[in-house]
């Protein structure tokens, strides 16, 4: 999946959850029924408009970004976009 708009809907998620890029990793732990989330890195990957930004992502991280922000994946990322 890629993501929407350079990242800004899931910076948008974070300031109206009140997340920094070390919570919202967390919360992916949280959300993750492994216990395993993803890396700060891999979130600061996801919501950078600089150099580091990526824009493709493996399904199961977009899917626990979503989950821990509490939004439909849809507005985040998008999902007919191969990885």
């Amino acid at each position: 999946m890629h993501r929407r708009d350079n990242g800004q809907p899931i910076r948008d998620a974070m300031r109206e959850a009140g997340l920094s890029i070390e919570r919202l990793a967390e919360k992916t732990k949280e959300a993750d029924p492994l216990g395993y989330g993803i890396s700060r890195s891999a979130v600061g990957h996801m919501v950078s408009r600089g150099p580091s930004g990526r824009n493709g992502f493996e399904d199961r991280s977009c899917d626990l970004v979503a989950l821990a922000l509490n939004k439909p994946i849809e507005e985040l990322f998008d999902t007919d976009a191969p990885t």
